[in-house]
């Protein structure tokens, strides 16, 4: 057994052993659990069985970085619309990760695709994901900084209505003298 099966063996047991304590332990957490099971099992099986992974092509740097591109993608999927289904993430911020997820998932699944997208650009596949990933990072800084500009012009429209507010309230206690009693609310 070489090195990377015995991390892959490892690191799949911890993971499969921690989503079965959430399954059993959490009842809202099944489908996160479950999804991680899945991902502990198939590392312990790819750790055991490395012939596993063959089926999906032969043994190649390539394989592999479509492998992790894969697992990463579905990770990030899952992740994004779990985060959606409990409402903490609106829908909005959710689609351009949802987008970059499904767009690296079918270059991982579908390697024709990617050899289209090849031989159409004449760049590799690992440059093609980090091409992929770094528009993803540009389009999310766009995306913040155009989120982060309407929230500073909400803030400073906000401070603009209060500031009135608070100076009709001066206005209106500098022109009513206060009474003797103190004044009963209206329940």
């Amino acid at each position: 057994m070489t090195i990377p099966q015995m991390v892959s063996a490892a690191i799949g047991t911890g993971v499969l052993g921690g989503s079965l304590y959430s399954f059993f332990r959490h009842n809202t957490r099944r489908f996160k659990a479950l999804f991680w099971g899945a991902i502990g099992a198939a590392m312990v099986y790819a750790g055991f069985r490395p012939t596993f992974i063959e089926i999906l092509g032969p043994d190649s740097t390539e394989l592999r970085i479509r492998l992790i591109v894969a697992l990463l993608s579905f990770i990030v999927l899952t992740v994004t619309l779990e985060a959606i289904r409990i409402s903490r993430m609106q829908e909005r911020y959710g689609f351009l990760w949802l987008a970059t997820g499904l767009l690296l998932l079918a270059g991982a699944l579908f390697p024709d695709l990617a050899h289209a997208v090849e031989a159409l650009t004449g760049i590799g596949y690992g440059v093609a994901v980090l091409v992929v990933i770094f528009a993803f990072i540009l389009l999310m800084l766009f995306h913040f900084s155009v989120a982060l500009s309407l929230t500073q012009l909400k803030l400073g429209q906000i401070a603009r209505e209060l500031a009135l507010a608070e100076e009709r309230v001066r206005r209106l206690e500098s022109n009513h003298v206060a009474p003797d009693r103190p004044v009963e609310l209206i329940r």
